[in-house]
Parts: C-alpha cells; sequence; structure tokens
C-alpha cells in the first residue's frame, strides 16, 4: 500500500531512538513533516535526518511534565502547522525482581513509559480537536501488556507497559466521534543493538525488526487508516 503523508505533521517522541529513527524515515519518505522532541540534546548526535528542512528537533523537554508537554505541542503546530499524528516511541525498559524494584525505580518506569505516553495524547487530541481534521494516535506497549505472565522478572515495567495498552483503549472510544483514532503495537524483543548485547545467546532472526515495526505504525498513523482503533497490535516477528 502507497502511505501518503503529504501536508501531514507528525510529532515522534523517541525520534531519534532505534524504533523511532525508523519511523521518521518512513515518514518522511511518506511526505509527512516531523517534530521531534528531545529531553537530553545529545540525543541527537548521530541521528540521519537533523538537518531535513522537514524536521523540526525541539531540545529539552521533560514529557512527563504536562506543562512542558504542552508548551512542546505549541511549539510545533506554531512552526509546522497543525498536529495531524502523535506516535509515542519514548520510553524505557527495566529488569528486576520485585523485592529488588524499589518505589524509585517503579516510578521511573511508570514516568517515562506510562505518564509521557499520557501527557502527549492528552495535548495531541487537544490540538487533533481544535484542528476540526481529525488525526491519529500511536502509542508502543509491550508483549507483557498482553501476556502478563511475559513480565515475569519485570513486573514494574510490565504495569507500566500495561497502562499504555489501557489507555490506548480507553482513548480510542472517547474520541471516535472526532475522527481520531488511536492504537498501539505491542513488540516483542526489537531487534536493535543494545538487545543484542544484553542477549548474545538469543536468536536475533525471530525478533521483529526497527523497520518491520515501523511500517505498521506507518499505516496506523495515515488517513489509510480509516477503521483500525482501540487496537494493540501485536509485532513479535517469530519470538
Amino acid at each position: 500500500m502507497n502511505i501518503d503523508l503529504e501536508d501531514k505533521h507528525v510529532v515522534v517522541t523517541g525520534g531519534t531512538g532505534s524504533l523511532g529513527k525508523a519511523v521518521v524515515e518512513l515518514l518522511l519518505e511518506a511526505g509527512a513533516t516531523c517534530t521531534i522532541p528531545l529531553h537530553d540534546p545529545n540525543e541527537v548526535d548521530g541521528f540521519p535526518y537533523s538537518s531535513d528542512d522537514r524536521i523540526q528537533i525541539l531540545k529539552g523537554f521533560d514529557l512527563a511534565n504536562e506543562e512542558q508537554t504542552e508548551y512542546l505541542y505549541r511549539e510545533a503546530a506554531n512552526n509546522f502547522g497543525s498536529v495531524w499524528g502523535s506516535i509515542h516511541t519514548a520510553g524505557g525498559f527495566g529488569m528486576g525482581k520485585i523485592e529488588d524494584t524499589g518505589l524509585d525505580e517503579f516510578m521511573q518506569l511508570f514516568n517515562i513509559n506510562t505518564l509521557t505516553c499520557y501527557n502527549c495524547c492528552r495535548v495531541a487530541i487537544q490540538h487533533m480537536r481544535e484542528s476540526g481534521q481529525g488525526g491519529r494516535i500511536v502509542n508502543v506497549a509491550a508483549r507483557p501488556a498482553l501476556e502478563p505472565r511475559q513480565g515475569k522478572g519485570m513486573s514494574a515495567y510490565a504495569t507500566s507497559k500495561t497502562a499504555v495498552a489501557a489507555l490506548t483503549q480507553a482513548l480510542a472510544e472517547e474520541v471516535v466521534s472526532d475522527n481520531i483514532l488511536i492504537n498501539a503495537v505491542a513488540p516483542s524483543i526489537i531487534d536493535t543493538k543494545p538487545n543484542r548485547e544484553a542477549m548474545s545467546g538469543s536468536n536475533f532472526e525471530k525478533w521483529p525488526k526497527p523497520e518491520q515495526i515501523a511500517r505498521q505504525m506507518l499505516f496506523l498513523v495515515s488517513p489509510a487508516n480509516e477503521v483500525t482503533r482501540g487496537s494493540v497490535v501485536t509485532v513479535y516477528g517469530k519470538s
């Protein structure tokens, strides 16, 4: 399917990461303009699209902060026009048995996975409603969000991603009358260099590649997606 995002503005959180970078590449190929917020300015190092005139990188934003998230979307819209899509790849992973995972560690994962997603969904929806053109939102859950037993030894992480899945489904019902369709993808282990290094004895060929997941997300954020909402799409590869 040929995805056309000409004249569409998409915010991509975590856009310089392994999955986010693959998403941005496909968005640019489809004709979109992209806003990428960064918390750490050094995240832009090595990012291949930083000089593209259809990319704006806004630095110094903590998406767990409500006011900063609101300011981000205002700046994005002021510079690149109304927001059609918002894709939320920002997040983090953490292992640890529950007796070794204190409240600080739990809240860190909750903030980076759940709270950032909530803030971005909330503000993106406000902008999409104001534009009157509808829009698309794509979140990133994880396999343990759908199969909680997969969260053994990582219960804090599994809880934070389960909340993302629930948020996706609840909001999808709330905003469908505004022509805003919200979905999520749920990867297993993504085939990235850090994951390979952390699990060196695994069969990497079975893991989904960032570009494979990105293709699913591209469809979900596009106007070509006319009916899919409230789905948490499994992107497990062969793992």
